[in-house]
């Protein structure tokens, strides 16, 4: 019975929360496309045009790290604020809060879902071709909504009793992105830099979305399993950290 609340709950303010964004609004799911599209562009323009960065079928690779970073950035902004923002949920006898993250996440997802028809015809467009290696994207995504989650809780709860977590997230997601290969290669990249760039997740998370859709090959799985392993294991400790905090949720609210 838990459960099904649980997964009653998720669904019911998934779907509210994805309506609510674009109630009112003239074209309504296609806003979700427009500032990938909008930075497809920039990039299109200053690294083909303007600084060639030698990168074969560049919209599609720059589409796709664009499309993968937007969930991140989109869900982590989302959870940082979604016990503070929520405190009449957080106040309702038997309103599951540890869901409240797990709903942020889950509704930056679909952002991601409407924008890879279109950069699936982006790559075919920039000659790829569809290959069966597209069974593996569940996975991919998996490891990515475990990774994210993870952090998820930890800043959600922090956030409660220390606003200045909301201040500086952005900040440091803005940081993430030139420390990320979404509009660059590691080939770009000089070689005594290298290490630091492969220590961040969200560069092996990106390379496996590329390698599935783009080039039709299978991703990295060492790569991919030493993060889903990382992120399993940190998703316990920000669980454990969610847990300890939330009774004092109220009281900080």
């Amino acid at each position: 019975m838990r459960l099904n609340h649980w997964k009653d709950v998720v669904l019911l303010l998934v779907s509210r929360d994805f309506r609510g964004r674009y109630k009112h609004t003239k074209v309504g799911i296609l806003w979700s496309l427009a500032s990938p599209i909008m930075f497809l562009l920039i990039f299109y323009f200053l690294f083909q045009r303007v600084i060639n960065l030698d990168i074969p079928r560049y919209a599609s690779y720059a589409f796709t790290g664009i499309i993968v970073w937007n969930w991140t950035q989109q869900a982590l902004i989302a959870s940082v604020t979604s016990i503070s923002a929520n405190q009449g949920l957080v106040a309702q006898p038997g309103f599951p809060v540890a869901a409240l993250p797990v709903i942020s996440v889950l509704s930056a997802l679909l952002n991601l879902a409407i924008a890879f028809p279109l950069l699936l015809a982006l790559s075919w467009i920039d000659g790829g071709t569809p290959t069966f290696v597209l069974i593996a994207l569940p996975v991919v995504i998996i490891a990515q909504f475990l990774f994210i989650l993870s952090v998820a809780y930890i800043i959600a709860a922090l956030n409660v009793g220390l606003r200045d977590v909301e201040q500086i997230l952005p900040i440091i997601l803005q940081l993430g992105y030139y420390v990320t290969p979404i509009f660059f290669s590691l080939q770009n990249v000089p070689p005594d830099f290298h290490v630091m760039f492969r220590f961040n997740p969200m560069t092996w998370v990106i390379s496996s979305y590329r390698d599935i859709v783009m080039y039709g090959i299978w991703p990295n799985w060492t790569a991919l399993g030493i993060i889903t392993a990382g992120s399993c294991l940190f998703l316990v400790f920000g669980v454990r950290i969610f847990s300890r905090a939330r009774y004092r949720f109220l009281e900080e609210l």
